[in-house]
């Protein structure tokens, strides 16, 4: 039986500005499954990055159920949640979000140092997945120096080094020209597949979106199948 990553069921997201409610999400239901890639567009300001959020277990103020792997969320403590984030959630940004004092080995190792609290196993760790990802050459650079396309490979590795569930990236190609977004997109999605994970992705190019398994448009403060 496929392992049920994510049951959502009636998930609604209000904000309150000067007492006015404002709706984003409205009882919006949603399952994700071991191993489903998922794209979701949307205009801008439609609640995409509200509702990646709250499935990556950053934002907890919400009405509905939402089970990850099987945990209702609204019973957990912070603690828990920080944990199952950084075990089994991988993120990946647009503006990569790495930190420019450590060199990309230091970087992508950081997730797994958490997690596994051994420096040694977290470096070797992070060397043997950069190497996969041909950054063998770029181990002890800064950031600052590697182009976009390899910063978000970078990226990329740190999202998966501790071998989550699932990845959630939010317009990982926005951010680059068009040669390179291509390349880096279907790099990641090979990584996706060739790691048997599920991901969630929000993007605005309709070629992208197309590649997953399934296709979600949030419009109206729904989630509606494309």
């Amino acid at each position: 039986m496929t392992k049920s990553i994510i049951e959502i069921k009636k998930l609604s997201k209000d904000y309150f500005l000067n007492k006015n409610k404002i709706s984003i999400l409205n009882e919006i239901n949603f399952n994700i499954f071991q191993g489903d890639i998922i794209s979701i567009m949307g205009p801008s300001g439609s609640g995409k990055s509200t509702f990646l959020n709250i499935l990556g277990l950053l934002d907890s103020e919400f009405v509905g159920h939402y089970n990850f792997l099987n945990k209702n969320i609204s019973k957990l403590s912070s603690n828990v949640k920080n944990i199952i984030r950084n075990e089994q959630i991988g993120f990946v940004h647009q503006f990569f979000h790495l930190i420019p004092e450590l060199s990309i080995l230091e970087n992508v190792a950081l997730p797994n140092l958490i997690y596994k609290n051994k420096y040694s196993h977290s470096i070797l760790t992070a060397q043997n997945i950069l190497t996969r990802f041909g950054l063998n050459d770029r181990l002890h650079s800064k950031p600052s120096i590697l182009s976009g396309g390899e910063q978000q490979r970078v990226a990329i590795a740190r999202a998966l080094i501790n071998k989550p569930c699932l990845i959630i990236a939010d317009e990982i190609t926005g951010n680059l020209d068009e040669k390179t977004a291509n390349s880096v997109f279907n790099f990641f999605l090979e990584q996706i597949k060739i790691n048997n994970l599920s991901l969630i992705y929000v993007t605005h190019n309709k070629n992208y979106a197309m590649k997953a398994d399934q296709k979600f448009e949030i419009s109206n403060q729904k989630l509606l199948k494309i």
